[in-house]
């Protein structure tokens, strides 16, 4: 069962809270994203190597990976502090623009990098992340949580802080999202919906929470100890900061 949103959002727009256009960057499904491009995004075919994708990516032919270990297209290389497995400890953020607002949650995703900058990002055990923003005098109020898992390699410099980079193919294919409102009224908006699906005015719904390139994309990342950050690049869309502990 993929979602009851269609009904949800028409009942939300009814009680003339205007969601719609209230997010950040909106995704276009069936869109190729720019090569280094961050924020939300959504591609339905394959993107050039060097590109940060967005949701829905393929991986070409021959240069995916099975289900269960680290893969994706593209040749990379990952600091050493960056190699091993992590589980995130969760997503914080501010909601800013049309709308005011926080999301937190998320713990429980996995994270997985090798030294050759082959990623794979687990969202099978994540846990909801819940969010709260303000628009036209209302509270809206709800949670989301992502499913499946996305392959791709990246690029870093061997420091232990700098810039995260995507090179090659980012596969998002089999990512989905779940939403629930509890605030104006309490429905589910998606059932594990493909983001393809689901990115634009659902994204917007959220108030923006919800991002079409959840941690594999460019980030800033800071890998001391047994923490990893991986935060919005400077000048990038604030879609929220990742913390992850050693698995």
């Amino acid at each position: 069962m993929r979602t009851t949103g269609r009904a949800a959002i028409a009942a939300v727009a009814v009680l003339g809270l205007g969601l719609t256009g209230c997010g950040g960057d909106k995704a276009d499904p069936g869109a190729t994203t720019s090569a280094g491009a961050s924020g939300n995004a959504s591609a339905a075919a394959s993107v050039p190597a060097g590109a940060s994708t967005g949701a829905g990516a393929s991986v070409p032919a021959g240069g995916g990976s099975s289900a269960g270990t680290a893969g994706g297209g593209g040749q990379g290389t990952a600091a050493s502090c960056l190699v091993g497995t992590w589980k995130a400890d969760g997503l914080s953020g501010k909601l800013s623009g049309s709308v005011n607002g926080t999301f937190a949650g998320g713990g429980g995703a996995l994270l997985t990098i090798d030294a050759g900058g082959k990623t794979q990002v687990d969202f099978g055990p994540m846990q909801p992340v819940t969010f709260t923003f303000a628009v036209s005098g209302n509270d809206v109020k709800g949670s989301f949580g992502y499913g499946g898992k996305v392959n791709g390699s990246i690029k870093t410099p061997s420091s232990a802080t700098g810039t995260l980079e995507p090179t090659g193919t980012v596969d998002f294919s089999a990512l989905t999202v779940t939403v629930d409102l509890t605030a104006p009224a309490s429905v589910r908006v998606a059932d594990k919906m493909p983001i393809t699906e689901f990115t634009g005015s659902g994204t917007a719904d959220t108030g923006g929470a919800v991002d079409a390139q959840p941690v594999l994309k460019k980030s800033r990342y800071d890998c001391g100890g047994n923490t990893l950050k991986l935060s919005p690049p400077q000048g990038g869309a604030d879609t929220g900061t990742w913390t992850f502990k050693k698995a």
